[in-house]
């Protein structure tokens, strides 16, 4: 992994000793600060084999691993449109927000290549699944909330995101570009639009404050351990945001290098009131 920062700290020191004076209420009050940073990846790229993999108690898992990631940059301007890091204010009565802005990337010049293996391990069988290859993933904007949730343990999110993406490869057999494998082309995800066109701004899938993800372990009243991700209602008195998804084309591939071609599919507007995955022994 290759990652650059810069940064500049600052450090004053007087010149001269002068005693110490109050400042007045009025003076502090114009005082004005913000939590946070921003940085770059700049010519990052990765891979190894390590692999992250959630057991259950009775001893089943899902894993992922051999993941290989990197980004291509906007080389006339690297760290002009960085990722911004802050601190800010959940809503009222709530914890406060780490919240992580994504780049503008107005240009489309940082474009990602990822890839990376998962599998099943339970019930005795160790199911290797394939591999899942992301090619010219592209983020408009858009961006992740941390925070506690309102009740109950757990990690609660929001996400927003824009996106095109090359194609998506799902492979039974691994990464080889002859094997059978599904392929979804020219993917493009983002907030719907009035007469169904690309999309142009990100999409709200879950916010911290007013329709939180959620990310938690939970055992039911049988005593049933599971992992559990979901999003919560909306709030009172609001909507969940419209988000449109259209893929240019779904193909299949056989081993023997011929395919068949579904064309393009689109859903003009997905709105997402609840959801509600558990992953359960």
């Amino acid at each position: 992994m290759l990652a650059r920062a810069a940064a500049t700290v600052l450090l004053c020191a007087p010149a001269f000793a002068f005693a110490l004076e109050p400042l007045p209420d009025s003076a502090l009050a114009r005082v004005a600060g913000r939590d946070g940073m921003s940085f770059n990846l700049s010519n990052f790229a990765m891979a190894g084999n390590a692999e992250l993999r959630y057991t259950t108690p009775g001893g089943d898992s899902l894993g992922i691993g051999n993941l290989a990631a990197s980004r291509s940059d906007n080389t006339d301007a690297p760290f002009a449109d960085p990722y911004r890091l802050d601190v800010v204010a959940g809503g009222p009565g709530r914890a406060d927000m780490i919240n992580i802005a994504f780049p503008q990337n107005t240009a489309g010049r940082e474009v990602w290549q990822i890839a990376y293996d998962f599998g099943v391990n339970a019930g005795g069988f160790d199911v290797k699944n394939g591999s899942v290859i992301l090619t010219d993933l592209v983020y408009y904007g858009g961006g992740l909330q941390w925070t506690t949730p309102v009740a109950g343990d757990g990690l609660a999110f929001g996400l927003a995101t824009r996106l095109e993406l090359g194609s998506l490869t799902l492979a039974p057999n691994g990464r080889d570009a002859t094997s059978e494998a599904m392929v979804l082309s020219n993917v493009k995800i983002g907030a719907a639009t009035a007469d169904g066109s690309a999309p142009t701004a990100p999409w709200q899938i879950a916010d911290a404050t007013n329709q939180a993800g959620i990310f938690n372990a939970r055992t039911d009243a049988a005593g049933n351990a599971s992992l559990h991700i979901g999003i919560g209602w909306p709030d009172a008195g609001q909507a969940a945001p419209s988000g449109t998804l259209q893929i240019g084309n779904i193909s299949f591939r056989s081993d023997a290098g011929a395919s068949m071609d579904l064309g393009s599919a689109r859903i003009g507007s997905i709105q997402l009131q609840y959801l509600d995955v558990k992953f359960r022994q």
